[in-house]
């Protein structure tokens, strides 16, 4: 199935039909492939993982290993492609050579790349911070359902983990470690504004770029004590609509299950312990009958792998993304659509997938430009909705995970009772009473629980439109309004069951229903100011000035919480308030949303002296209504500075070896203003004297 599924989502398909080969063929097929064995290294040594691929057969490839080798079959005459990054491709004609040896060139042109270091692009050679960018092609190519996971492995000194196996569970991040205390996960600016990474298709985006150390991070002030991670969306580009499809589907599998112990192993262990209680052992055949007895002891009848059980074997993921391009060069825009399905590969019995839905459009235009050609006035924005539905088993502490349970559950106890239904506690007599009174079937509890009747949709839109003018070349003002809008809903139906009677978890006479619904929006506003010039071109400045307000109020939105018993329909489709026969005695709560505020005052200035000396210094206040009363600001300074030491004259004499050297350092203080919650700083209790 595997192989099915790897065929698959290339567009081929395989045969179970056998084919001989004459010795002609054989002959054939030998003078079609030659071996080419070969070493890419670059002026320091060996090079680890660079692309060996035949070009024009891009399914033809490799890597090298720890010592920069590889091995090939390609055709004769044919051509390699050797790419690795920040190093210009190399094309090599094989020719008659078997062994090759191949010295990569640093690209000196991605050092005058821009990335985006917080409310502006600095070039990468003169940028004194720590920063990483990763391409949008090198997320896409990962084939992943969310962003985070297609970061894996790309950036160094950020720390990512998948918070669980639940498809669409997210991921926990650090960066260069924990900045705070419990959270650690940085912030996330999507195209300018604070957001959610886990709510954006890997298909929509342009680029990612990391800020890792305080100083970068000072002009985010009390938000960056845990680094920010800087998101891109595809922009619009001038020329021809062009439109592109990306999609696969995959088939995933635990790759390693825990061997577990059969029942008749599981029964000299349990002896063993009774044993050195200093007690006989159990009488088996009493406790679960003659017949199951013999077929465990003879090996005919392994008893019941619970983990196996609720284990989905090629559990299917599946991406499909569609993106529209275009515009002229006073207009352009991006438009994305995508859809995204990933199946749990543990649930098996229950439901456990995560879907969604996303739609992005991007677009930007011109509305006034003068007699020289510079765009005075432009106005553009960026919108993004996300619709996303998902189930799942649960994956709390060892009393709420199904796969603790799973893996503590007796096997000697049979899933299924003679009859073919699921073994209750009418079937366990024998085991509570004569073995272990809180015996139990986990897979007839699981699917009676809220593992088994779940489901959870949310609606996100997020909503950014600028304007930007330029009076003067270089000198920028940018004015952003953005808007985000949450809503959510989560049901549960909880069925009558009996698994064992001695446990009041294990049981329920009548069934109950939740409903859980939510919304929420908050709008936030960003102006800025920045000026770029030089003195004798060659002290070069880039200077930038900027205010921010946030807030949230209760009358923006609420949730509410409702718990009702006694369905009249007994079902999960029908689990809603009014289908209970007892709603008018159902238990409601409900809260408004937080109210919150926050005002910001930024400021940064960059210099170069003529790309060789660069100094960077920024200050930031911030003011938020979470802390208490006199205490609500707080001030973020930082300065870093670098020496591009390879631009100097004595340097000279090691281009040939060394293309780029730069040494810098930086200082900067971080707030966590992210992890407090409203009203923390008050006590909970007051003691008063009179």
């Amino acid at each position: 199935m595997l192989l099915v599924g790897a065929l698959a989502s290339l567009g081929l398909s395989y045969t179970t039909e056998a084919w001989a080969a004459s010795p002609s063929q054989s002959v054939n097929a030998v003078q079609q492939a030659k071996k080419v064995t070969g070493n890419v290294s670059d002026a320091e040594g060996p090079i680890i993982g660079a692309s060996v691929v035949e070009k024009g057969n891009p399914g033809n490839g490799t890597v090298t290993d720890l010592d920069g080798n590889f091995t090939l079959n390609v055709k004769p005459g044919s051509t390699i492609v050797v790419t690795y990054i920040g190093y210009q491709k190399q094309e090599i004609a094989v020719g008659n050579q078997s062994s090759l040896k191949i010295t990569m060139k640093t690209d000196d042109k991605t050092l005058d790349e821009v990335v985006v270091v917080g409310y502006g692009v600095q070039k990468k050679k003169l940028v004194t911070g720590s920063t990483i960018e990763v391409k949008g092609d090198d997320i896409q190519k990962m084939n992943t359902t969310q962003v985070l996971g297609a970061l894996q492995s790309q950036t160094p000194g950020v720390n990512i983990q998948a918070a669980s196996g639940q498809p669409g569970d997210g991921f926990k991040i650090s960066i260069r470690g924990a900045g705070t205390n419990g959270n650690t996960a940085p912030l996330y600016i999507i195209d300018g504004v604070a957001g959610d990474i886990n709510n954006l298709n890997p298909a929509d985006i342009e680029r990612i770029d990391v800020l890792k150390d305080a100083a970068s991070c000072a002009i985010y002030g009390s938000a960056a004590a845990n680094g920010v991670i800087l998101v891109t969306t595809k922009q619009g580009k001038q020329g021809k609509i062009q439109v592109s499809y990306d999609g696969n589907v995959g088939w995933a599998n635990v790759y390693r299950m825990p061997k577990m112990l059969t029942a008749k192993q599981y029964m000299e262990v349990m002896d063993q312990v009774r044993f050195n209680s200093g007690e006989s052992g159990y009488d088996w055949k009493s406790i679960m009958g003659e017949d199951l007895y013999n077929s465990y002891m003879d090996g005919s009848n392994e008893g019941t792998n619970w983990v196996e059980a609720i284990r989905n074997k090629n559990a299917v993921t599946t991406s499909h993304a569609l993106n529209v391009t275009g515009g002229s060069d006073r207009s352009t825009f991006s438009m994305g659509a995508g859809y995204q399905y990933q199946d749990g590969v543990f649930g098996n019995v229950v439901k456990s997938d995560y879907r969604r839905f996303t739609f992005r459009i991007n677009s930007e235009h011109v509305i006034y430009r003068n007699d020289k050609g510079m765009d005075v006035v432009k106005i553009g924005e960026n919108i993004y909705y996300q619709h996303k539905q998902n189930q799942g088993i649960q994956i709390g502490n060892q009393y709420s995970n199904e796969l603790s349970n799973m893996l503590r559950s007796n096997p000697t106890i049979p899933m299924y009772n003679a009859d073919g239904n699921y073994t209750t506690a009418e079937d366990l007599k024998g085991w509570v009473d004569k073995y272990n009174s809180y015996s139990v079937n986990p897979i007839y509890k699981m699917l009676n629980q809220q593992s088994g009747h779940n489901k959870s949709i949310n609606h996100n839109l997020h909503a950014t439109g600028y304007l930007e003018i330029q009076p003067i070349k270089n000198l920028v003002y940018r004015g952003q309004l953005n808007y985000n809008q949450n809503t959510y809903t989560w049901r549960t139906f909880l069925p009558v069951f009996d698994a064992n009677r001695t446990n009041a978890d294990n049981f329920r006479t009548e069934d109950k229903a939740t409903n859980q619904i939510g919304t929420s929006w908050g709008w936030s506003t960003t102006n800025t100011l920045s000026y770029k010039f030089d003195l004798q071109k060659k002290h070069n400045f880039d200077i930038l000035v900027g205010t921010e307000y946030g807030e949230s109020r209760p009358d923006f939105g609420f949730s509410l919480n409702a718990t009702s018993s006694n369905s009249v329909f007994g079902d999960m489709t029908h689990a809603y308030m009014t289908y209970m026969k007892n709603n008018n005695a159902a238990a409601v709560t409900g809260t408004p949303c937080d109210d919150s505020r926050s005002m910001s005052y930024f400021g940064r200035v960059n210099y170069n002296f003529d790309e060789k000396y660069m100094l960077s210094a920024i200050m930031r206040a911030d003011g938020n209504s979470k802390f208490a009363p006199g205490e609500r600001w707080g001030y973020f300074p930082s300065v870093s500075a670098g020496w591009v030491i390879s631009n100097e004259k004595f340097m000279a004499k090691t281009v040939s070896w060394l293309d780029f050297l730069k040494l810098r350092a930086g200082w900067g203080q971080n707030g966590n203003a992210q992890t407090i919650n409203n009203f923390q700083w008050q006590g909970c209790f007051r003691i008063r004297y009179k």
